[in-house]
């Protein structure tokens, strides 16, 4: 049984229909990539699964389970939790106090080990504990964002351009931290702008196009589809 099964999805708002029917899965403890040029439906296709944007119609099931009845912070309970495009940190609030935000809904003793394993993945959040996050770099926040996440403890993790405004280093760094955390049996959905780094750490990829997936395979094959490479790749 896969991870996650999505089944004929479709997501309508302001009077256009934004996903029109798309089919995706999920095995556990792999990277997919979901790929498609601005406007073409990747992030809404992501709220749509966490309960953010109303589901016209279609299947959302999570190891066999309906999601579509489960509101938002419940499903972080589950396990699926959402890092956004933009980040959503919150400014004012110091770098640890928003990454023990991401432990919110947890009432274990772990999570001082957990901060601690974050720490580890990100020295330099480290050094800027009690900095302001709203005064981070761009990547800083992004690590902020990531850890946040981890802190939660996530099954299936959804990463909506994580690379997006980013340095070259930081982009390199953002990366090596996912293909860490997906080796740890994390599954992970990975909608991003570099379709090239996100198809080549990935297993398995979906093209989108105009709400609707248009391709389909593992990552290697996408690669080197003449389609794929003239429209994302630069070839």
């Amino acid at each position: 049984m896969n991870l996650l099964e999505i089944s004929d999805l479709h997501v309508s708002y302001d009077g256009i229909k934004a996903v029109k029917g798309i089919d995706l899965h999920l095995e556990k403890g792999e990277i997919v990539t979901l790929v498609g040029s601005n406007g073409a439906g990747k992030s809404t296709t992501l709220k749509a699964i966490c309960g953010i944007t109303p589901v016209q119609s279609g299947k959302i099931l999570f190891e066999g389970r309906n999601l579509r009845s489960i509101p938002p912070h419940l499903l972080v309970k589950q396990g699926i939790v959402l890092v956004p495009e933009g980040r959503g940190l919150f400014g004012r609030s110091s770098v640890e106090e928003n990454l023990k935000m991401g432990a919110y809904s947890r009432g274990d003793s772990e999570i001082a080990g957990d901060l601690e394993k974050v720490y580890t993945l990100f020295p330099r959040l480290l050094e800027r504990r009690i900095q302001a996050a709203g005064t981070l770099s761009g990547g800083e926040q992004q690590m902020v964002s990531l850890g946040r996440a981890l802190m939660s403890r996530p099954r299936l993790l959804f990463l909506d351009e994580p690379s997006m405004g980013l340095a070259p280093i930081m982009v390199r760094k953002i990366f090596e931290v996912i293909q860490t955390i997906a080796s740890s049996g994390m599954t992970v959905l990975l909608v991003e702008q570099n379709a090239r780094m996100a198809l080549s750490m990935s297993q398995r990829g979906y093209v989108m196009e105009s709400g609707k997936i248009t391709l389909s395979g593992a990552s290697s094959s996408l690669l080197e589809n003449p389609q794929v490479r003239a429209a994302y790749l630069g070839q």
